[in-house]
């Protein structure tokens, strides 16, 4: 038996093989193809010529959801909410997110006003329903959905979080009458009451849900037509997966769904090495991404903002820019170079490639600064070009009138500007020391610009996990099932009532029991932990603290403490003596899976063996300086190896970059251990 994963990005698609009885790995990489994202996953899978029948799990993570908001290609949506509400979407929050850009205009809503529907129906903020849902009024919103063809429907109501009664009711017509079309009703999504952020989240699940629904529809007929039995796992933005059936109806828990998985494969490795501060760094050929690891758990937010529009649902904290391998170098009217975030993605990507690319990208600089081997790239299974990398960065060279060599290095330090940055925002910008933490770097690009980053940074240690690659598809391998709901319940703590807190947990791990139940997980390996949003009586923010189940009367007096503490860590003061209210309780449900081991490799000494080493090659290291670059191939590394910098580690999906002054130590799991300060 073994285990499989997938991870669609903008250029390449991911594959992991992983043998359950042996630990041994295979990976396959194949340019994406973003006509139809499942074409590039099943020509992935294909290429381990392995019988689907065999596989025990298959994980999969795909840029689908993002893709289809941030291109405006969802489907025709409508939004059902209560009379008077029909403009929130417009609305929005006062607050300008852009604030010193005087050009600032807030995003176009996904529904337009036309297909914003409203009905008579009132419930107020305690549940009580103070005027019933008028069904004439129902009659009334189909007749508008079938003449305008809707093909999704976001349903929303006021206080449908205190009581969903009257939106179910809306939805279960809707269902009855209009069958072949989506119904995404906001109480299944969150109970949260910020109307507006819920309304948007709720018209998000439902701008997207049939592209979701067509696209795992037919990856599931793809995978069963060649044998594939098990239920097939899509990897969530909170770092957990779920079912494919859950994913149907909830698919905006996928807006992040493949840089999640490489976050998670960072903490699972760090704790594996022993780290668990991390900054985890994932380069691929369009973005790089960076996420804050603390005592080994990814740090998470519990919104998420796409296009200027919120998503009212946890996800892992990730920062991201557009600075990948396939970043396109371009000079402004002033006559500055820049680099990104404009991208030449899978096609035709970046000129090297040969598929008619002709504007430099990053991956074309470091092929002619010599850091690429046109040989060996994707193992040799790919033919690149060096000469139209030149050819095409020529353009940018003459017209600053430098060396082509110049101007490729020019490209190269751009983006790693650009990508401290981007570290730097997550690090120093929330008051955390870049030098206690490790650095681990994956993605097809990040081993290469990881140990210059962190030289800039101070970061002291860099880990390159094997595969690097394809790491976010291997995280997707060590992740959980996952599932969060959380319930708006405002109430002073002290007053608050035990009972009431303990009936509201128990709801709300019912529910999550259920979504198990249809994932086919036994109770066994489920874990639920309960989670308290407070505040401070007059804050508008809140912290989350972990509650004991059940919630005594004692126990809330734990709770207030916690909170102070916590309260001090993130802000640096407290209050102690200040009265706390309760906003939301959360349940998260946990379903273990099982984690795959990672098998050692054979032990050598300090020197590398006469095998690895492929020679030396020429690197431009700027002023018209060459320097000699130790090449060695990864996969004939011992545990224990050093090697000193300059070299280039070479594998069959990325490079890593060890400079000089710096050294590699191989760790007994196959990671490259990068030091800056050049002790092994």
């Amino acid at each position: 038996m073994y285990r499989v994963s997938t991870d669609v990005g903008g250029t390449f698609t991911d594959g992991v093989l992983l043998d359950e009885k042996t630990g041994k790995i295979a990976i396959s990489k194949v340019s994406s193809t973003p006509h139809n994202p499942a074409i590039g996953t099943i020509e992935c899978i294909e290429k381990f010529d392995k019988p689907l029948c065999d596989a025990s799990f298959l994980s999969h993570g795909t840029t689908v959801v993002i893709n289809a908001l941030i291109e405006g290609k969802g489907a025709k949506t409508a939004l059902v909410t209560t009379e008077g509400f029909r403009d929130v979407l417009e609305i929005g929050r006062c607050n300008r997110t852009e604030m010193y850009d005087a050009l600032y205009r807030k995003p176009r809503p996904l529904v337009p006003r036309h297909l914003r529907l409203e009905v008579q129906e009132r419930i107020d903020a305690d549940g009580k329903v103070v005027r019933p849902l008028a069904t004439a009024d129902l009659e009334r919103v189909l007749g508008v959905l079938e003449r305008e063809k809707v093909e999704s429907v976001a349903v929303c109501l006021l206080n449908a979080y205190a009581n969903p009664e009257h939106e179910a009711g809306i939805g279960a017509f809707l269902q009855q009458r209009l069958p072949g079309v989506a119904v995404s009703l906001s109480h299944l999504i969150t109970r949260r009451y910020y109307e507006f952020e819920r309304t948007s989240t709720t018209v998000q699940n439902a701008y997207v849900m049939p592209v979701v629904r067509t696209y795992l529809n037919d990856l599931e007929d793809e995978l069963r037509g060649r044998g594939f039995g098990q239920i097939l796992q899509i990897m969530q933005s909170n770092g957990g997966v779920m079912a494919a059936s859950v994913a149907r109806e909830m698919p905006i828990a996928m807006v992040e769904s493949g840089p999640a998985g490489g976050a998670i494969g960072a903490a699972q490795l760090a704790k594996l090495v022993g780290f668990e501060n991390v900054i985890s760094y994932d380069m691929g050929g369009t973005t790089a991404k960076t996420s804050i690891i603390t005592h080994g758990l990814p740090e998470t937010a519990e919104q998420y903002v796409v296009e200027g529009r919120p998503i009212l649902l946890p996800v892992v904290d990730l920062r991201e820019i557009g600075a990948g391998g396939g970043s396109i170098a371009w000079i402004d009217e002033a006559g500055a170079m820049h680099v990104g975030p404009q991208s030449a993605g899978a096609q035709p990507g970046p000129a090297c490639y040969m598929r008619g690319g002709k504007e430099p990208t990053v991956t074309d600089a470091n092929l002619q600064l010599g850091i690429l081997d046109p040989g060996y790239f994707l193992g040799g299974e790919m033919q690149i070009s060096k000469s139209l990398a030149e050819q095409a960065i020529r353009s940018m060279a003459d017209h600053f009138d430098l060396s082509v060599d110049e101007a490729a290095l020019g490209i190269v330090k751009i983006v790693n500007t650009n990508m401290s940055g981007l570290l730097q925002s997550m690090t120093v910008k929330r008051g955390y020391d870049p030098r206690e933490f490790v650095m681990v770097a994956f993605g097809g690009a990040g081993p290469i610009h990881a140990a210059a980053i962190a030289k800039e940074l101070l970061i002291p240690t860099v880990i390159v996990p094997p595969y690097s690659g394809v790491f976010s598809a291997w995280g997707m391998l060590m992740a959980d099932l996952r599932h969060d709901l959380e319930q708006t319940y405002i109430a002073p703590l002290v007053g608050a009532s035990p009972a009431e807190l303990n009936g509201v947990f128990r709801s709300l791990e019912e529910r999550i029991r259920g979504v198990f139940e249809k994932e086919e997980i036994e109770d066994s390996r489920i874990t639920v932990s309960y989670v308290v949003d407070l505040r401070y009586t007059g804050q508008e923010h809140t912290l989350a603290v972990a509650a004991a189940a059940p919630v005594t009367e004692s126990s809330k007096a734990l709770l207030a403490a916690s909170f102070d503490e916590t309260h001090l860590r993130v802000y640096g003061h407290n209050a102690p003596e200040e009265p706390k209210e309760v906003v939301s309780l959360k349940v998260i449900g946990i379903g273990n899976v099982n984690k795959p081991l990672l098998e050692k490799i054979p032990a050598g000494k300090p020197t590398p063996p006469a095998a690895a080493r492929m020679g030396e090659r020429k690197v431009y290291v700027g002023n018209g300086r060459y320097q000699s670059f130790a090449v060695l191939r990864r996969e004939r590394l011992l545990s224990d190896n050093v090697v000193a910098g300059p070299a280039l580690i070479e594998e069959a999906t990325a490079t890593t970059a060890v400079e000089t002054g710096q050294s590699c130590r191989v760790d007994e799991y196959g990671n490259l251990i990068v030091s800056l300060s050049g002790e092994a």
